[in-house]
């Protein structure tokens, strides 16, 4: 079976991947994890707590760490209890995390944990080989490892570590984002192309590479300072009896004004939608009426940020 093949198909795998299956009108429990990034995650962290509660599907705590330059005494005080919650986000890049809290955060991923990573948060950890093996692809340079991308004929490729470029950004500007994987219930009733506000787009992102499931990407052209193919956006991989889904798009700078990520309709619904399905491998959520299309852009209106 080629790679891209079995990337696509396997995106329906068995209950035992991921845990525990809930009922649909049962609230998720979710624990947002914070406190450092080189986004705004002062003002990130609030907009994901209000995304996932006006759904009426989630419970939302907010676990912040220590800042970088606390003592050890903070960060031997800072114990996320990961194991009490249906879904971690992560939004999060920063120091690493102390050795008790990474080692809980493994334990509650193999043992059936599922995980939202958003934007930078896939930055984090370099030489956490856990963290970068559940996660897959990660910004990195090109000798932190594999990189996948499709290609113009929409191709699957696997360029070796240390070969092409390491992992970057382009211009921020909209973007066309396409789905690869129209049985999973993320993608499965949203139009094939819908166009995302203005955000980075990722390019080159390196890692292990493993089991990597690719749900949707977006063209990084070389006028915006991309790469002239189709980079992975969204993606999730098992992990033990869990497993992790990333979102690369969802960047949101210090002085970012109106309207950002957080206000396009397609990026919130997907944002949402992966909570849900990471850990129950359903989606109840609704695709919302004014849901964007290949042509244009859809936002929230102001107020409602």
């Amino acid at each position: 079976m080629s790679i891209f093949k079995s990337i696509v198909t396997a995106s329906v795998v068995s209950l035992a991947c991921s845990g525990t299956v809930f009922a649909a009108g049962k609230h998720l429990t979710v624990l947002i994890v914070t406190g450092q990034n080189n986004h705004d995650w002062v003002r990130s962290t609030p907009i994901i707590e209000r995304l996932l509660e006006e759904t009426d599907r989630f419970d939302v705590s907010v676990s912040t760490s220590p800042s970088k330059d606390s003592p050890d005494d903070a960060w031997n005080d800072w114990a996320p209890q990961f194991k009490n919650y249906d879904v971690v986000l992560s939004d999060y890049n920063g120091k690493m995390w102390p050795d008790p809290v990474k080692r809980d955060f493994v334990s509650y991923v193999s043992g059936g944990g599922h995980v939202v990573l958003v934007h930078a948060a896939n930055n984090a950890f370099g030489g956490w080989s856990e963290f970068e093996e559940m996660t897959g692809l990660l910004w990195r340079g090109p000798d932190g490892g594999d990189r996948l991308y499709l290609d113009e004929k929409e191709q699957l490729v696997r360029q070796p570590k240390g070969e092409g470029p390491g992992g970057g950004h382009g211009a921020g500007h909209p973007y066309a984002i396409t789905t690869r994987d129209d049985q999973n219930p993320i993608f499965k009733d949203l139009p094939k192309v819908w166009m995302h506000v203005s955000d980075e787009l990722y390019h080159a992102q390196r890692g292990p590479a493993k089991d990597v499931h690719i749900l949707a990407t977006a063209f990084s052209s070389k006028e915006s300072g991309g790469t002239g193919v189709h980079e992975p956006m969204v993606w999730w991989i098992p992990y033990g009896k869990g497993k992790v889904i990333t979102l690369v798009p969802g960047h949101l700078g210090t002085n970012d004004k109106y309207p950002t990520t957080y206000d396009c309709t397609g990026f919130r619904t997907v944002l949402q939608r992966s909570v849900e399905w990471v850990a129950t491998d359903k989606v109840t959520i609704p695709r919302p009426k004014n849901f964007p299309d290949a042509d244009k852009t859809s936002v929230v209106p102001e107020a409602v940020k």
